[in-house]
């Protein structure tokens, strides 16, 4: 198996293509990306403000204008998302993951219930708005969110109150300092994506596209016929492959690290242990296509749809699911397995965007993963053409 994988990868390097993509145009990819976006930061890559909101009560009464005014600020300028416990807004505050965090604290309703019908402002509802203390983008989502408040509040108690003076809720700003985390760093964000686009592109072209080509000229039956078994050829052929995509990344680590100044956690046993997980879900991927799909020509067709679909819908380059995508489209690209892929590598580097749980970054990918074995096995001398 190690001569014939041997063999495989010494065919695959005579051909310039065999060079260019997987060594060549991931580092070009890499410079030309980092090159246009290097000046994005955390601000520039969130469309819109976080904001979460902790109900301490739920809204009753004259409080539903409440309600109504938080439906009516989303999905712009805030993507609201709601919280249990003070605790829990107030870490994902600190973390970075909110921009600024409402209370509604308990009693609200009454006390504003209270006010519009006695026309006393002796015991006045009130809001905390909460925000970090030095970062302007936090600051600036409470200022807005307070300026919106004020006027609702000035517009709901005219209209409730025509013979006296509104009574405006009072909105409480609370400055947290917190320890400043690592920065936005592109090419930290990038690198992780580099590397899975060289990987995606040779699981989805050069693994069903060799065994596609192999059978249909009559070069798998000439090796069954010299006593190579079906599983070993298959295996040699898995085993070229990764020695390319290990090369491959081990280019793009030097690149990165040395040029770009990617971040040291990428040599962490986490982040390799991760990659090995992606690895094995991508050659899944190209097993599923070859098992799929008989003639080279419909494969080809379809590796070039996929690949485009899972490199640019799963996020590789922009966090797509922060700019307020249609529902259909946001759950399409919530079932692809690049999407959890490539963010879990994030995640190890500090650079995530998004706020996915443990479960369910490594449940997608498995489930891709189980499929397209399951189809691969069941097909399995069909594929390598030695029925």
């Amino acid at each position: 198996m190690f001569k014939l994988a041997k063999a495989f990868l010494l065919d695959s390097m005579r051909d310039f293509n065999g060079i260019f993509w997987p060594f060549v145009f991931p580092l070009f990819l890499f410079f030309v990306l980092t090159s246009v976006f290097s000046s994005a930061d955390s601000s520039n890559m969130n469309v819109n403000f976080n904001l979460g909101v902790v109900f301490e009560e739920r809204l009753s009464g004259f409080g539903g204008f409440l309600n109504q005014l938080l439906t009516a600020i989303q999905p712009e300028p805030f993507q609201l998302r709601e919280y249990d416990t003070w605790e829990k807004a107030l870490e994902d505050l600190k973390k970075k993951k909110l921009d600024v965090v409402l209370k509604i604290p308990s009693g609200f309703s009454g006390r504003l219930t209270w006010a519009v019908l006695t026309k006393q402002s002796r015991n006045p509802p009130e809001l905390e708005v909460h925000c970090l203390e030095g970062q302007q983008e936090s600051e600036m989502a409470a200022q807005l969110l307070q300026m919106i408040l004020e006027q609702a509040n000035l517009e709901f108690f005219k209209r409730t109150d025509a013979v006296g003076s509104y009574v405006e809720a009072q909105v409480q700003q609370r400055p947290l300092s917190v320890v400043e985390e690592s920065e936005f760093h592109y090419p930290t964000y990038l690198f992780p994506a580099v590397i899975l686009m060289s990987w995606l592109a040779i699981c989805l072209f050069n693994l069903p596209l060799s065994i596609s080509y192999s059978r249909e000229a009559g070069i798998n039956k000439r090796f069954f016929t010299c006593g190579v078994k079906p599983f070993e050829y298959f295996t040699s052929l898995l085993l070229s492959m990764g020695v390319i995509m290990v090369i491959s990344c081990v280019l793009i680590y030097v690149f990165g690290m040395l040029v770009y100044r990617v971040q040291p956690s990428c040599l962490s046993l986490e982040f390799i242990l991760k990659l090995l997980f992606t690895m094995m879900v991508f050659f899944s991927l190209g097993m599923m296509i070859t098992a799929l799909f008989r003639k080279s020509s419909s494969a080809l067709v379809v590796s070039q749809i996929m690949n485009q679909i899972l490199m640019f819908l799963g996020g590789f380059y922009f966090p797509l699911l922060n700019f307020g995508l249609p529902k259909p489209l946001k759950w399409f690209c919530l079932a692809l397995p690049t999407t959890y892929l490539v963010e879990e590598l994030r995640k190890s580097l500090g650079q995530n965007v998004y706020s996915f749980s443990m479960p369910q970054t490594f449940l997608v990918p498995s489930v891709w993963f189980v499929l397209a074995l399951v189809l691969f096995v069941a097909n399995f001398k069909r594929v390598m053409g030695y029925e």
